[in-house]
């Protein structure tokens, strides 16, 4: 019997368990940087360039992806996966001591980079071990625990204060917090190799051996359907069988990262600037219907069919969006509910980000097409963070919520189009 067919059992749980906290400590610090910005704004003198820059920097730093994906294709995902958690609580560790931004912007590519191995090897280990039954739903169960660390960073952001002229560096600083836990469970558990990456190696004798001690001598190896000796090669991911499926799983997460990103991260800018009362409580309220949509995303997730979930998740935000906009004189009520669907439907969105770009490669392209998939839709996050601050202040705020509308509805276009149905994956 394939080993993919194997009850939930102890190996399922430590992978899935090292994933959740390594995604909440990758949410934390993507999100606690609006916050920390809008503290180091005045100390570093930092204009809205330096603001959008500084906080696309992880952003950009994922792009490494490209590189990380491919080396987890060639020497296996253990190793990365295990030493990650570690060099990013050194890193975060390390903005306490920046003097300027140019420093600050490097540490949060770094930091960026280190993320980039968490989603692209931890997507592929944990979608390798997990039954084939299983594997999705787990995949999209991560968002909920991504969403609570990208909301506990707007609240512990929020909250640290009156720590005089360097408050901004213990709020970065503060993401080691999530990812020394994620260091010592991942240490103290040692996630053993994906027997699927050792098989497309030629260890398939290996690959048995680990799947008896884990799941029992009665499981075994499933078919493979290629040749062993095969070496991965990038340019497959653009070859006539793969391409449309490597430029989906690109568009789709890049236009759904553009304003999902833009605006979580500097929501206290975006609030200033919008009939919208309260800056603290608008916050507060996209951030509870950020973890609400993260929910609501799970249970839908495997209730429809993936090409209906991805336009679904297109097309509600940017109905809010454009609603946002028509109605900018509209009661401060109507704008706060058209923001909280805006953010419900973002935050439903990202769940397919887990489990539907792996569900586009086989297994011996599958750490390198997902590595493709992210580098290039973090191009889109990257600018979406970077212009937000600058389109605010030259423009105005109605006008970004414009470009996010463009993007959602070309991200919906074009995935009605092209995007295809693996939901029997």
């Amino acid at each position: 019997m394939s080993y993919k067919s194997a009850p939930f059992m102890t190996i399922h749980k430590k992978v899935f368990i090292c994933m959740l906290l390594g995604q909440m400590a990758c949410s934390y610090a993507l999100g606690i940087a609006g916050t920390a910005l809008t503290q180091a704004s005045e100390p570093l003198g930092l204009n809205s360039f330096w603001m959008g820059l500084i906080g696309a920097g992880t952003l950009i730093g994922l792009m490494g992806s490209i590189v990380v994906g491919n080396l987890a294709d060639h020497i296996g995902r253990r190793r990365l996966f295990n030493l990650d958690m570690i060099l990013f609580t050194i890193i975060s560790l390390a903005q306490f001591f920046v003097v300027g931004p140019i420093s600050l912007f490097i540490l949060r590519i770094a930091l960026g980079l280190m993320i980039a191995v968490d989603y692209t090897v931890g997507s592929a280990l944990l979608t390798e071990w997990l039954p084939d039954r299983l594997a999705a739903k787990f995949q999209s169960y991560l968002i909920i625990f991504w969403s609570i660390g990208f909301v506990a960073s707007y609240f512990v952001g929020s909250t640290i204060n009156n720590l005089g002229i360097g408050t901004w560096k213990w709020i970065f600083m503060s993401s080691a917090l999530f990812s020394i836990i994620a260091a010592v469970v991942r240490i103290v558990l040692n996630i053993p190799e994906s027997p699927e990456w050792l098989t497309t190696v030629g260890k398939k004798e290996k690959a048995l051996n680990l799947i008896h001690e884990q799941l029992g001598s009665e499981y075994s190896l499933p078919n493979v359907e290629h040749e062993e000796s095969e070496k991965v090669n990038w340019s497959e991911l653009f070859n006539k069988h793969n391409r449309i499926n490597t430029l989906v799983g690109s568009i789709f997460y890049g236009c759904q990262v553009f304003p999902y990103f833009g605006v979580s991260i500097f929501i206290p800018i975006l609030v200033k600037n919008m009939n919208m009362g309260n800056g603290s409580t608008s916050g507060t309220i996209y951030n509870i219907f950020v973890v609400v949509g993260a929910i609501v995303g799970v249970v839908l997730f495997d209730r429809i069919s993936r090409r209906a979930f991805l336009m679904t998740t297109f097309y509600v935000p940017a109905i809010a969006v454009i609603g946002m906009i028509i109605f900018q004189k509209a009661p401060m009520a109507i704008t706060i509910i058209l923001f909280s669907i805006f953010a419900l439907g973002m935050a439903a969105s990202v769940v397919a980000e887990n489990p539907y770009p792996p569900e586009l490669f086989l297994a011996r392209l599958r750490a390198s097409g997902v590595g493709v998939v992210i580098a290039i839709s973090r191009i889109g996050a990257a600018l979406g963070t970077f212009l937000l601050p600058i389109i605010v202040d030259r423009f105005s705020a109605y006008t970004a919520l414009g470009v996010c509308a463009a993007v959602l509805i070309f991200g919906g276009l074009f995935c009605q189009k092209y995007a295809p149905e693996t939901s029997n994956k």
